[in-house]
């Protein structure tokens, strides 16, 4: 397969980043297509949630089209570094705090739970995008600060975090305990709506 057709536009696939993920260009511009499984039960629903979503204030690539029937949705292409390999090399910084506690409120707000493990978030010049098409209807007790929240910290669960990826960070990087959570309750404080 060289391209893909959706609403009598063909694009041509640059990568295949998985069995349902493609970088594609038209008319010089790239975009990032997902083929949705049409065959699922909740198939009508996640196409109404990526909706949903792309209308909140949360950060994410622009959504170009949809097409229903043939379960493809073609988004912007962010060029950026995933999160999960922005944190190798630098630290977090009160700008991503900002701006992850700001997309949890626009969620939260929309009545939608949000994937906040780090692959899912693209960082580009200072800007923190959602990137993931997982969406579900809100429930408190996986809202980002009972969650994920400590992956967003130079905390232990960060450190193993990375090691179940098969990835080794530099152990002097992360914070004592207590340096950890005072941090945790200053962000949350500042920011949390």
């Amino acid at each position: 397969m060289d391209s893909i057709v959706i609403k009598r536009k063909t694009y041509d696939i640059v990568e295949i980043i998985s069995d349902n993920i493609f970088k594609c260009s038209l008319k010089n511009n790239v975009y990032i297509i997902h083929k949705m499984d049409s065959s699922k039960l909740d198939y009508k629903d996640q196409i109404k949630a990526i909706i949903k979503l792309s209308r909140t204030g949360v950060k994410q690539p622009k959504l170009v089209v949809i097409d229903k029937k043939q379960g493809f949705i073609v988004k912007e292409n962010i060029n950026g570094t995933s999160l999960f390999d922005y944190i190798l090399d630098h630290d977090f910084d009160e700008q991503i705090y900002r701006q992850i506690f700001l997309n949890a409120y626009y969620a939260r707000i929309a009545g939608i739970n949000l994937d906040y493990d780090l692959k899912s978030w693209i960082y580009s010049e200072g800007v923190l995008y959602y990137n993931s098409l997982f969406t579900e209807k809100y429930k408190p007790e996986f809202d980002f600060t009972k969650q994920k929240i400590r992956l967003w910290f130079m905390s232990e669960e960060l450190r193993k975090y990375y090691e179940k990826n098969g990835v080794l960070i530099d152990k002097s990087r992360i914070k004592e305990e207590y340096s950890v959570n005072k941090e945790m309750v200053l962000m949350t404080c500042k920011y949390y709506n």
